[in-house]
């Protein structure tokens, strides 16, 4: 018969056993700064909620205040759908968009004037308070509107020509 090997497990010398009690007797102290209790008013505010974007437009335009912008906003809606069909009018949560394969042009209710952004093939001269690169074809034109006789040439003729720069519905 063979001989099994037995396997020994050395055991843990004096100076080790006494070294592992010492590390377990080590305590390691954290300054824990106490919890301030905050009052209700000092609470931090709520984050903001985001868009909802089943918007109308009435939701839109419902913030305007100012009878003149209100007369303008109008006035520009009506110019811009009547340029012809189809057309595609719907609201974003800070915007009302006039599109047809792709948007053409949005206006922007702010307190005190209506911006208004169309995309032209260039830049505007004039009353343009920002004229932005989309790409090397198409400019981002951007306008205030502060009252409703802004609404007439050579805004209205703009208004076309970037009506009739973007694609066609198919």
């Amino acid at each position: 018969m063979a001989k099994k090997k037995s396997k020994s497990i050395p055991k843990k010398s004096a100076s080790k056993a006494k070294a592992s009690k010492k590390s377990k007797s080590v305590k390691i102290s954290k300054k824990v700064k106490p919890v301030k209790k905050t009052s209700s008013a000092s609470k931090k505010p709520e984050a903001k909620k985001p868009f909802e974007w089943n918007v109308k437009e009435s939701d839109v335009i419902g913030k305007i205040t100012d009878e003149e912008l209100l007369d303008a906003w109008y006035k520009l809606r009506e110019f811009a759908a009547g340029l012809g069909e189809p057309q595609r009018i719907y609201a974003s949560p800070l915007a009302i968009m006039f599109a047809r394969k792709i948007c053409w042009c949005f206006v922007r209710p702010k307190k005190k004037y209506l911006e208004l952004s169309m995309f032209l093939p260039r830049k505007l001269d004039g009353a343009v308070i920002a004229q932005i690169s989309s790409t090397k074809e198409k400019y981002c034109n951007v306008l205030r509107i502060v009252h409703s006789d802004q609404i007439e040439e050579p805004l209205t003729d703009w208004l076309r020509e970037a009506y009739e720069f973007a694609p066609k519905m198919k």
